[in-house]
């Protein structure tokens, strides 16, 4: 076996070990990490173990989205646009071949959320897009109308 499949193997064998250690220990842990170790953990008790482990040590984290609600707010109102209104972003894809990292960037076009694009302006204009709306029904005067259409007989019957 020569020196490059060898150090593959090496480096496959040092990935799959580390996603291991990772279900075990989740310390350095992200978000994504949490839901990886608990779908793969079976037991509930350490599940809930795990998540309080997790709230501990990202305390800090917590204490700052609970007194920047503003900031979460403002993020998942540009999502919704985001979404709502579609638009271009570009996608990094990491892949290894022969022990090597190739780095492939592809450019996406997302089309317009319809749901999405619904409730926003549901919510930001509810007087002119509510399923419900609130205000009061206008109704015209139509009396010029049924005189041209109808002679002025239309007008005294009332109807």
């Amino acid at each position: 076996m020569n020196d490059k499949k060898k150090k593959a193997l090496a480096d496959l064998d040092g990935a799959l070990n580390f996603s291991e250690d990772k279900k075990k220990d989740i310390s350095s842990g992200t978000v994504q990490e949490l839901y990886t170790a608990l779908l793969a953990e079976p037991s509930a008790k350490k599940r809930r173990k795990m998540i309080s482990d997790f709230t501990v040590r990202h305390a800090e984290a917590a204490a700052f989205l609970a007194d920047n609600e503003e900031l979460i707010n403002a993020e998942a109102e540009m999502a919704l646009v985001s979404a709502a209104v579609g638009g271009t972003h570009i996608e990094r894809q990491i892949s290894y071949k022969g022990g090597r990292k190739t780095v492939t960037t592809k450019t996406v076009h997302t089309k317009p959320d319809i749901s999405a694009l619904s409730m926003l302006l549901k919510n930001r204009m509810p007087d002119k897009y509510s399923d419900k709306p609130s205000g009061e029904i206008e109704i015209e005067d139509v009396t010029e109308v049924k005189e041209v259409l109808y002679g002025k007989k239309a007008e005294n019957e009332g109807g």
